[in-house]
């Protein structure tokens, strides 16, 4: 039997627990080709948990950050008993089931992860050190919720994209040029630069929806310079006193989270695997509906959040498997 293949398609900790901490992020994985399922499937879990220890707000940012950095070094020198133990009292704290769970089992986690082939395990290490700098970051720029900060600026906002998102699209084509040579139809090199314009785009997409959310426990991801410049006055406050700013702000941002999340489909139509296509636009649509859904919203009150509900979801995964099926002419 071939070894890298079964290294590959193995994995019993990602299996149990993807569905529980994952929504419309599981139906993308789940029909990924076998060959890279195991590998952008423990990713994903390992991220996962990275992103429940930043937002365990009941722990001290300086205590979160020493958990992420502890993380980090554990993906390079293997994952102590001091570590572990710190990650399962964290999860105590942790208030999402699925979360909690993952963490309490990231042992198991990590021994999937030693057991990945060396490229692989390399991957996996690189693009969990750009989403846990993007994390850090965070925790430095919004220490707490006590005061709503904003990203001084749009080069910030980018930025922050690509450490937790784009960053992932690089990291997905590499894995596939990987695993799956002649994965694509073009180079691997105009892959990663639109799976990476991706990747920020679904990042944006998620910032833009989450703003109210983000905005309760004290962080706005749009550029506070375009706020104050667009008639923000005194302290950032939420709700605020005039809405007005944050409106012309958020709908400057939506047609950029349009334009980047486009580079998904010349990115889908490219790949010459239907599971590859099919995991890959599935984000892409929900995004797009995402977009739809808040392009509606007045702008006479509050931003409000917008999400797809699971009929729609539903729908989008039949949507998806026929774009999938055409020939790449028919996009």
């Amino acid at each position: 039997m071939d070894s890298r293949r079964n290294s590959s398609e193995s994995g019993p900790v990602t299996r149990g627990l993807l569905a529980a901490v994952s929504r419309s992020f599981y139906l993308s994985l789940r029909v990924l080709p076998g060959p890279v399922r195991h590998p952008l499937s423990l990713s994903y879990l390992l991220a996962r948990a990275t992103d429940t220890v930043a937002d365990t707000a009941e722990r001290a940012a300086d205590w979160r950050q020493g958990l992420l950095g502890e993380f980090r070094d554990a993906l390079v020198e293997g994952a102590g008993p001091d570590f572990l133990g710190r990650a399962a009292a964290c999860a105590e704290s942790v208030g999402h089931p699925g979360e909690r769970v993952l963490l309490r089992r990231l042992p198991e986690c990590f021994r999937e992860y030693e057991q990945l082939p060396g490229a692989e395990r390399r991957l996996v290490r690189t693009v969990l050190g750009h989403i846990i700098r993007g994390q850090s970051l965070d925790l430095e720029r919004f220490p707490d919720a006590e005061r709503l900060r904003a990203l001084p600026d749009a080069a910030a906002l980018e930025e922050y994209t690509w450490l937790v998102a784009g960053c992932v699209g690089e990291f997905w084509t590499a894995v596939c040029a990987e695993v799956m040579p002649g994965f694509a139809a073009v180079p691997a090199g105009e892959m990663i630069r639109w799976g990476v314009r991706y990747g920020q785009g679904l990042q944006l997409v998620n910032i833009l929806r989450d703003l109210p959310g983000d905005a309760g426990i004290g962080r706005c991801y749009l550029p506070g310079e375009e706020l104050r410049a667009a008639g923000l006055r005194g302290e950032l406050t939420w709700p605020a006193a005039d809405w007005a700013p944050w409106h012309e702000v958020r709908s400057r941002w939506l047609p950029v989270a349009r334009e980047w999340l486009g580079n998904g489909r010349p990115y889908v139509k490219n790949l010459r695997s239907f599971r590859l296509r099919l995991a890959a636009v599935l984000p892409m649509l929900i995004g797009e509906a995402t977009l739809d859904l808040l392009e509606q919203q007045s702008g006479s009150g509050p931003p409000a959040a917008a999400k797809v509900n699971r009929a729609a979801v539903r729908g989008m995964l039949r949507r998806g498997i026929w774009l999938s099926l055409r020939p790449p002419r028919h996009w």
